[in-house]
């Protein structure tokens, strides 16, 4: 049995001549397998399942596999240079993470010996190299686009790189650039919220408004509440919202995320 995962999402981009060149792409999945009597079985490596993963060099990638046997698994780049990993310490997961470093064709094999069979699970996070940082050339709508992808992987990368949803606080630390002045997440009961804080300019609210009304009127219903300094973003084919709030100690723009 040979399974084929494609990672390639391409994010939207704005009518900005630089947020066209970006492409944000995070991903996060769960490939559920069984291992069979009918599996590829090689002699010195045991039955096997095997995924292909195109990959750039400098992306991210984090995996836990759980199964009902005692797993192996094998992370093979183009070169077919090989790294193995496997459950230790009485823990019956393998996790393991690694920055990509050929571009190419990579290989995921989870295989047990000549008698396993069961069924296994691979959770799967990935990060592309464009959206590890914030762009130097980066505006207000290529800022919201870098963020809005990480949201598509509830931010794991931005929360200490862990894929798991679990109840916190991070802050953000990533260079902003300037672009605002500090950025937490915080999580409770699976729903992650993004919160970016830019200082008080009421003409860059202005600004931040006309962009949400430009830039994301296609894929976002969009209400703007002059008497209160408030935009509200509601994902028209999604679950994800937005708001964006005018106070006395700075603005807010939030994402929430599940």
């Amino acid at each position: 049995m040979f399974k084929l995962v494609i990672l390639f999402i391409v994010f939207g981009a704005s009518s900005n001549l630089f947020s066209q060149e970006v492409k944000f792409d995070t991903h996060s999945l769960v490939l559920k397998g069984e291992l069979t009597t009918e599996d590829i079985f090689e002699k010195d490596f045991g039955r096997f399942d095997a995924y292909e993963l195109p990959m750039e060099e400098g992306d991210i990638i984090k995996m836990r596999l759980t199964a009902s046997f005692f797993p192996l698994m094998i992370i093979a780049a183009p070169s077919s240079e090989y790294k193995m990993a496997f459950p230790e310490d009485n823990n019956p997961s393998v996790i393991y993470q690694y920055e990509i470093d050929e571009t190419g064709l990579w290989y995921i094999y989870i295989a047990g010996d000549s008698l396993d069979v069961g069924e296994h699970s691979l959770e799967l996070c990935y990060v592309s190299k464009d959206t590890k940082e914030i762009p130097i050339e980066a505006d207000f709508a290529t800022l919201v686009k870098f963020f809005l992808a990480h949201s598509e992987t509830n931010f794991f990368y931005l929360k200490d790189n862990d894929c798991t949803t679990k109840s916190g606080k991070w802050d953000v630390e990533l260079e902003s650039h300037g672009l605002y002045t500090s950025a937490t997440i915080v999580s409770e009961n699976s729903i992650s919220v993004l919160t970016i804080n830019f200082k008080s300019d009421i003409n860059l609210f202005e600004d931040q408004t006309s962009v949400f009304k430009t830039d994301f009127k296609n894929a976002w219903n969009v209400r703007v509440n002059d008497s209160k300094g408030i935009v509200e973003l509601a994902e028209i084919e999604g679950l994800r919202k937005m708001s964006l709030k005018k106070e006395q100690s700075g603005i807010k723009l939030k994402i929430y995320a599940k």
